[in-house]
């Protein structure tokens, strides 16, 4: 959730970037400055959160699981890792179909966001994250029924 919250700002302030006030060197200076505070915030969270959960968990049956735990865990981590290697797929073909077709194609031009493939990245990032997540949860409430 917090993750959430902490992309969700900076995703807003990046697509609120005004190409009419600022010039691209200041645009990509201030996507930079909102994607490095979103990085350290969430390091700083996940940080904090991993360290609650290391001391709520007393003893060494608790870390390792059970195997239903370990299927659940794997299952979901497949789930997620299959949205973001689409999602690096489609970032990749973005950046070779210019130089393929001999076009000079470029979503920056079309969409005023500097370094949007880095952006497309992320947000393939956070969408795994989502649903590795939200199927953890899904296989955990399924097999609690």
């Amino acid at each position: 959730m917090a993750a959430l919250l902490i992309f969700g700002d900076y995703a807003i302030s990046v697509f609120t970037i005004d190409a009419n006030v600022l010039n691209p060197d200041e645009m990509i200076e201030v996507a930079m400055h909102n994607l490095s505070s979103a990085v350290l915030l969430i390091i700083m969270v996940e940080i904090i959160f991993q360290s609650l959960i290391a001391a709520g968990r007393r003893n060494k049956i608790e870390f390792d699981g059970d195997e239903r735990d370990k299927l659940i865990s794997l299952t979901s981590n497949n789930s997620g890792y299959w949205v973001l290697s689409i999602g690096g797929i489609i970032t990749l073909g973005q950046l070779i179909l210019s130089h393929v077709s001999g076009m000079q194609f470029s979503l920056e031009e079309h969409t005023n966001i500097p370094m949007f493939e880095m952006h497309l990245l992320l947000f393939s990032f956070i969408v795994a994250e989502i649903v590795r997540f939200s199927h953890q949860i899904y296989l955990y409430r399924k097999d609690a029924v």
